[in-house]
């Protein structure tokens, strides 16, 4: 699997997950370019692993929760 695939599997798998979870989500919402940016820059950095980016994605949009309470 190449770069892109990589990001694009990883990406789906995490937002699809994460809209299970919080089905009053917009599936347009800002958190999404954020996530597939956050993703990216992981297989920029060498991350080849779709499981462990898609778990890393979820990390970050949860994290993403935190500070909107804030």
């Amino acid at each position: 699997m190449n770069g892109p695939d990589i990001v694009e599997t990883a990406f789906a798998r995490a937002w699809g997950v994460y809209l299970l979870i919080h089905s009053g989500i917009d599936e347009n919402d800002a958190r999404r370019a954020s996530l597939l940016r956050f993703i990216r820059q992981r297989c920029d950095a060498g991350e080849t692993d779709t499981e462990l980016l898609a778990v890393e994605g979820l990390k970050f949009l949860k994290s993403l929760e935190g500070l909107a309470e804030e």
